[in-house]
């Protein structure tokens, strides 16, 4: 009877090592294959995007190499804390290949772009598993959280965030509700560095206004910060003047100018500095939030935003007193 029983007991563990054992695949956003042998612990990352997905997912300790604005953020370094994961460099500088390789990563996030697909390549040849990840859209950050927590066995952690996420779009849509196109408001977004500078409708900023109910006044104008003119800003009319984080000195001296009075009178929204709001992330859903209560306040007169968003960092982050919204003497 024992013997049989230690048996059974040996078949269980065996099968379960093996399904611990499974290798996991994956097909990153430009469609590569991807198959690791168990999940990855030490994890490089080369853009700003892909470490607040990482961070979102509690991997600051697998991080042995980190991309992007590290150094001036205040929230990535409060999250990594003592933990001192090397600067492989960014998409502005350049990453360095080597560098990258001699931290001996099992996985490293690259964006999906030109020189990034060249770097994928590269470090593929040598044998480095890489996820080619291109987040451009709200449903874009759906699917890297997924694919990163599958990567890192962070499931549980990715569906907590994902509930979340859903949680605060549903506040945005029931406070939206009724709300005509017409009487959406026409939003202009003004980039930090330069007030001419804006979003078009195939940028992310286009899609986080959409979602917080405004009407993009540069919807038909193509590129990737698009520049125009005095005289279409003051021919779209806007309503309202939705602002970029970061330092927005310059745009606040265009303001001043005298053909710009009409505009520097409009109701403005300015995303807080830090808050990545702004860029595809896995808190840009708290951004369109912050951006729909701030435009139409009496939509959501019973909405406490800060808690809202507090409450999101919590889950997401592990700390309320991350959000941008919390007034520091709250978080002593």
């Amino acid at each position: 009877m024992l013997n049989r029983l230690f048996s059974a007991v040996v078949i269980l563990l065996c099968g379960l090592s093996s399904v611990s054992a499974a290798p996991i695949h994956l097909v990153d956003q430009q469609g590569r294959e991807v198959v690791l042998s168990k999940p990855a612990s030490r994890i490089v990352t080369t853009f700003t995007p892909a470490n607040l997905f990482s961070l979102s997912l509690g991997l600051e300790d697998q991080l042995v190499g980190i991309g992007g604005s590290t150094k001036h953020s205040p929230f990535i370094n409060r999250i990594l804390g003592e933990r001192d994961p090397l600067v492989i460099g960014s998409r502005s500088a350049g990453t360095s290949l080597e560098t990258i390789v001699a931290l001996k990563p099992d996985l490293v996030l690259v964006f999906g772009k030109k020189d990034g697909y060249r770097l994928a390549d590269r470090l593929t040849s040598l044998g480095i598993a890489c996820l080619v990840i291109q987040p451009e859209s709200f449903k874009d950050s759906e699917v890297v959280l997924s694919l990163l927590a599958k990567a890192t066995g962070t499931e549980d952690k990715a569906a907590k965030i994902a509930a979340e996420n859903q949680r605060l779009a549903e506040i945005i849509q029931t406070g939206l509700k009724g709300l005509s196109d017409e009487q959406r408001l026409r939003a202009y977004y003004a980039n930090s560095s330069d007030l001419y500078r804006t979003a078009s409708e195939q940028m992310f900023q286009h899609q986080l206004m959409a979602v917080a109910g405004l009407k993009n006044v540069a919807t038909g104008v193509p590129g990737f910060y698009p520049k125009v003119n005095a005289e279409q800003l003051l021919l779209w009319q806007p309503q309202l003047l939705v602002r970029e984080s970061n330092d927005s000195t310059k745009v606040d001296e265009q303001l001043k100018k005298s053909l710009m009075a009409q505009i520097a009178e409009l109701p403005q929204i300015k995303i807080p500095k830090g808050s990545f709001w702004d860029m595809p992330s896995p808190m840009a859903m708290a951004g369109a939030l912050y951006i729909a209560v701030n435009a139409y306040p009496e939509r959501f007169k019973n909405i406490d935003v800060d808690a809202e968003i507090a409450h999101y960092y919590q889950v997401a982050f592990g700390d309320a007193c991350l959000s941008p919204l919390q007034e520091i003497n709250q978080c002593l």
